[in-house]
């Protein structure tokens, strides 16, 4: 299995793709390099001692998993069939999996990280800020059991909508004299035509990703995105996708729909009244490409429950379900239950005895 190992060429420490500086950084010796300039200072070649170390290992007890050999220290690395970027557990050194990001399987695409894991933390303090009903464990960063930062991979969908609308429309005037009160309805049949080009429309092509979590934190802005290369990786998580295109297309499509139904109806907004009586859309030009998007994850756990946080890796975007707590929300009950009974007691006191 072909490994690219991210070392730093000065002191040969785990170099890793520094979203402040753009580029690929030691945190040893503070070395910087472009990423399309960094050359590994060994020659990639394949791992052969990988497939041995994996011969080692029964079907069964692997289940789904792929053991890697780490050529810097020689530890093994077990990851999922879908990893492609790596950290060693033995000497932190990063690794990309060619083979995962490859052919078929290389992206188009990769919008690298722009906010790091501090800010992530920051984001979910400043999310759970203020927020009275929930429990007080969420305020304390340590209840966090894991952060990662993802290249989660997505399908860009592009796409053009022809669309023809009809509507049965109404204008309602009403005026009034000394005898009489009148009413003056108007009826006016509508029609709309447009086009509509969508570019990059993005699905998570991620079996592992809820894909209401990850549409929570679009938009992503494809004006950043660059040419894919393994050094943006580094020092991150990524996943190839495990979700086919077609499998991806109606749903966007069905977004894609659902704007262009929502813009046509807007122009007719000025109308006391309308319903739509034909609409017809016809789509064409679909085509798609593979890109790596960041996002940061965060994982806690309470009352046996878990909670998935995500935030944009891009534009520091964060969404996620919070619990509440059962105790403040009995005590805001009963404050507002006792304020609402003594505002009551008074309005009687002063106003109705």
């Amino acid at each position: 299995m072909g490994l690219t190992e991210y070392e730093c060429p000065a002191c040969g420490g785990a170099m890793e793709f520094s979203a402040q500086a753009q580029m690929l950084s030691c945190p040893y010796c503070d070395t910087k390099i472009k990423v399309a300039d960094y050359k590994a200072p060994r020659k990639e070649e394949q791992d052969k001692d990988a497939k041995a170390d994996s011969n080692e290992w029964k079907p069964e007890e692997l289940d789904g998993m792929v053991v890697y050999s780490c050529q810097s220290c020689g530890g093994e690395i077990i990851a999922s069939e879908n990893e492609g970027s790596l950290t060693c557990p033995f000497c932190s050194n990063n690794v990309v999996v060619k083979e995962k990001f490859a052919g078929d399987l290389k992206p188009d695409y990769v919008i690298p990280f722009k906010h790091d894991k501090k800010a992530a933390m920051k984001a979910y303090a400043d999310f759970v800020k203020g927020k009275f009903l929930l429990p007080k464990v969420f305020y304390e960063q340590n209840h966090i059991d894991k952060i990662r930062g993802i290249y989660i991979p997505y399908w860009l969908f592009d796409a053009t909508i022809d669309a023809d609308y009809v509507f049965d429309a109404t204008k309602v005037r009403t005026w009034s004299d000394s005898d009489y009160h009148y009413t003056e309805t108007k009826h006016y049949e509508v029609t709309r035509s447009g086009t509509e080009k969508f570019k990059h429309v993005p699905h998570d092509a991620s079996k592992e990703m809820p894909d209401d979590l990850m549409e929570s934190i679009e938009p992503f802005d494809f004006g950043e995105a660059v040419p894919f290369n393994g050094g943006y990786l580094a020092g991150y998580l990524a996943n190839r996708y495990d979700v086919s295109v077609e499998d991806t297309e109606a749903h966007v499509l069905e977004r894609m729909k659902h704007s262009v139904d929502a813009d046509i109806k807007n122009t007719v907004s000025h109308y006391s009244s309308s319903i739509v009586r034909r609409d017809d859309q016809n789509v064409s030009g679909v085509s798609h490409k593979y890109a790596l998007y960041p996002v940061w994850l965060l994982n806690t756990t309470f009352k046996g429950k878990p909670y998935l946080f995500a935030m944009n890796g891009q534009t520091a975007k964060f969404v996620g379900n919070l619990p509440t707590s059962l105790p403040k929300a009995f005590a805001l009950f009963l404050g507002s239950s006792a304020g609402f009974t003594l505002l009551s007691i008074i309005i009687w006191f002063l106003f109705l005895r």
